[in-house]
């Protein structure tokens, strides 16, 4: 919806030198908000309007120095003068524009609508927050498998490499003496605990389908051909801070949709409508 206020924004960056106005410093009290800082060809621009459209900006972008408030102003009455530029090319009667216009009042409107009878209703506590956390906390458990790999370039090494191994050499010591993923060769192949996500698909499966201990077969990935080695797996509880922004917008969404579902009947029920669908063919 605000669009066409950030190409705006983005067309009077570093314009607007030709426009004869004083700057000064804001006052320290806040003035009237009908006290008049600009006017185009007659249409003034009050206070009150510069600051709400300084509290957008800050809203979206952050805060704007005092001293920059003079480039706000500015890009409003250069704003002003395109509106005044698009009426005079008759744009305001054009009938596509019209429906455009139509079209933004009505998202507008819905918009404000729900934002103050939905959104402004379905808050999230803290306490609902750590409430949904303590009943949940499977959900918010991450399983880890301790796992070790020599990698080479061909499938012949890593084939040679294997029946080494099943033929009872220690793989720590075949891992320092031949894997080329150098960082874990010089810990023996050592990778750590491994979670969900962490690795390449092929490789992930394996390490969780293997039992502890075990070896696999010959993995093919894009970095190589690797022999794994399984080991402890472990299962580890988030913390309530490191998932708490998650809990928060799964319950303020399913909080939104419970309050919009009765709101948008009752809505229904005090309506009167008809649906012609045969006449949609």
């Amino acid at each position: 919806m605000r669009r066409w206020v950030v190409i705006l924004a983005g067309l009077l960056v570093g314009v607007g030198g030709g426009i004869g106005m004083a700057a000064e410093a804001p006052p320290a009290a806040e003035p009237d908000p009908n006290r008049v800082v600009a006017r185009v060809n007659q249409v003034e621009i009050t206070y009150g309007e510069f600051k709400r459209r300084l509290e957008g900006f800050q809203r979206e972008r952050g805060p704007v120095p005092p001293e920059q408030w003079t480039n706000v102003l500015r890009g409003m009455v250069q704003e002003e003068i395109l509106l005044q530029g698009a009426a005079t090319e008759g744009l305001d009667q054009d009938a596509a524009v019209k429906a455009r216009l139509e079209q933004a009042r009505r998202q507008l409107l819905i918009e404000e609508l729900l934002k103050r009878k939905v959104l402004a209703v379905a808050q999230v506590t803290d306490e609902e927050a750590r409430r949904m956390y303590e009943e949940n906390k499977p959900l918010f458990s991450t399983e880890t498998v301790a796992a070790s790999h020599i990698m080479v370039k061909t499938q012949a090494e890593a084939e040679a490499i294997l029946q080494e191994l099943q033929a009872g050499k220690d793989f720590a010591e075949l891992a320092k003496a031949k894997s080329q993923d150098t960082a874990s060769a010089e810990k023996g192949g050592d990778l750590g605990p491994l979670s969900h996500g962490q690795t390449v698909p092929e490789f992930e499966e394996e390490a969780f389908r293997l039992k502890e201990g075990e070896l696999s077969p010959v993995i093919k990935t894009q970095y190589g051909f690797h022999i794994l080695k399984s080991g402890a797996r472990a299962t580890a509880i988030q913390p309530f801070e490191e998932v708490q922004d998650r809990i928060r917008q799964s319950l303020l969404q399913q909080k939104q949709r419970e309050t919009f579902t009765p709101f948008m009947a009752d809505l229904e029920k005090r309506a009167t409508t008809e649906l012609f669908e045969d006449r949609l063919r």
